[in-house]
């Protein structure tokens, strides 16, 4: 890989799609970001006394380990193996929410405006007089609760307590006059207020 100068590796995988785990949000703070340097080690940046501390409580430096959100690059191509355990372990087979390519392009293109983010995340929330909206917003770090999806190629975060409201779900990109917006054409949803801000679902009506 070849990552932009001054760029450290954790956001130069993101950028090209690979996932990897990085609980922390890239702050130092965990190891799970490690990948292997097998060749161009000397573009990255030098090795902190931080993140060698971090590798060792982590019983994973071994030779050319790195942890990526710390290895900035100085322009050059890179070499990287990446370690099994540092792809996100919630990755289900199957999304349980589908997304038009239309509506995926859409999102990819919000994802683009946030260097680092690793996915976009939707869930409901308490709202409006039906009681439920949906909120989509990228994030770079997956919660303990969240499982990772991928439809048409975006990846898609879904909190637990979130999924069995959205089950089912299909998002796609329309155009209302100039502008455009997500439909959510969701089977659990039993009623709908006046106003398409909020719903209610076969879930909540529990």
């Amino acid at each position: 890989m070849n990552p932009v100068e001054g760029e450290p590796l954790l956001h130069a995988l993101l950028r090209d799609g690979v996932a990897v785990a990085h609980e922390c949000g890239g702050k130092l703070a965990c190891s799970t970001c490690r990948v292997v340097v097998r060749a161009g080690m000397e573009h990255l940046s030098p090795m902190s006394e931080d993140e060698l501390d971090m590798l060792e409580r982590a019983q994973a430096d071994a030779p050319g380990a790195r942890l990526s959100c710390q290895s900035v690059s100085s322009g050059g191509e890179v070499v990287l193996e990446i370690c099994p355990s540092t792809v996100p372990a919630r990755v289900a087979g199957s999304s349980p929410v589908h997304v038009s390519e239309r509506a995926a392009r859409h999102l990819a293109a919000q994802l683009a405006r946030h260097p680092g983010a690793l996915a976009v995340r939707l869930g409901v929330e308490p709202a409006g007089c039906s009681g439920l909206r949906y909120r989509i917003d990228p994030i770079d770090a997956l919660g303990e609760a969240d499982t990772l999806f991928e439809s048409s190629g975006v990846r898609i975060a879904v909190d637990a307590l979130s999924l069995p409201y959205l089950q089912g779900s299909r998002i796609d990109l329309v155009q209302e006059g100039l502008a455009q917006r997500l439909r959510y054409d969701n089977p659990n949803v039993m009623e709908s207020c006046g106003c398409g801000e909020s719903f209610t679902t076969h879930e909540a009506g529990k």
